[in-house]
């Protein structure tokens, strides 16, 4: 959403703007200037350190006194990254107050409850987009009598302890999720994914398939595929689709796990 992107822009400007702040208080005396030299062996730079705007040149710079050069250019850059930020910065605020998205949702949560039902809203709160967006009916995969009887804290029958700590994860930190989700695709072909998941902030869905046999090279042909046909359909690792894996040597990683929900949906 172009709302959370400027917010995003937003912080990395604050983020400029701290570092700029900080950096220019260790910086030497005094502002570098660079001259172009024209000579026959090709053109150069000279560069004087003026410790006032009335010196025309300054003081030469010798070879041995280029780290200081570096210094002061890095300086008038942090200036200009400063100044440019805080201009950004200012703009960006003036712009997100205005269209701000709370005041779409308060347009629907500030009516009285018996007309809110009967009213489609432009802009859901997060809430009730994750309740609408997590009560949706569908079929999952089936089980068998082989299949694995491990239940989530939700309440959901899955196929092995590794989805069963997926599921109670993404359970614990409030995030919407899907077990088993058919994936639609060549008509009314499909395979389950094993989740599919709801940012609630920016309402982006993601596919999160966990391979847990990654030892069995059978398995593994079975993990090309599912890769492939996602790619096919536009769903790319990091994008919008979710890779996590396991064997026996290299059990699942929950401090792993936490960082990618943390990351993706938190």
């Amino acid at each position: 959403m172009a709302y959370e992107f400027l917010k995003k822009r937003l912080k990395f400007c604050n983020s400029v703007i701290e570092d700029a702040r900080k950096k220019l208080n260790g910086f030497p005396e005094g502002a570098l200037k660079a001259v172009l030299v024209h000579n026959k062996n090709g053109d150069t730079h000279q560069y004087f350190c003026r410790m006032s705007s009335s010196e025309p040149y300054g003081r030469y710079m010798a070879k041995d006194e280029m780290a200081i050069a570096r210094q002061l250019a890095q300086k008038e850059y942090c200036k200009r990254a400063l100044k440019a930020a805080e201009k950004e910065k200012a703009l960006l605020e003036r712009f997100l107050k205005g269209c701000e998205e709370r005041g779409l949702v308060e347009a629907y949560t500030g009516m009285n409850e018996g007309k809110r039902i009967l009213v489609e809203p432009y802009v859901l709160p997060d809430e009730e987009f994750a309740r609408r967006w997590q009560a949706r009916k569908y079929t999952g995969g089936s089980f068998g009598e082989e299949d694995s009887s491990c239940y989530t804290k939700r309440g959901d029958r899955v196929r092995s302890k590794s989805e069963q700590i997926i599921a109670d994860r993404l359970f614990d930190a409030g995030i919407p999720y899907r077990y088993e989700f058919p994936f639609e695709y060549e008509g009314n072909r499909h395979i389950y994914t094993d989740f599919t998941v709801l940012n609630k902030r920016t309402r982006n869905v993601y596919r999160w398939e966990h391979f847990g046999r990654m030892d069995d090279p059978q398995y593994r042909k079975t993990f090309f595929w599912k890769m492939s046909l996602y790619a096919q359909h536009g769903y790319f690792q990091g994008l919008n689709m979710i890779y996590t894996f396991e064997d026996r040597e290299n059990p699942l990683d929950t401090r792993y796990l936490d960082r990618l929900i943390g990351t993706y949906f938190l």
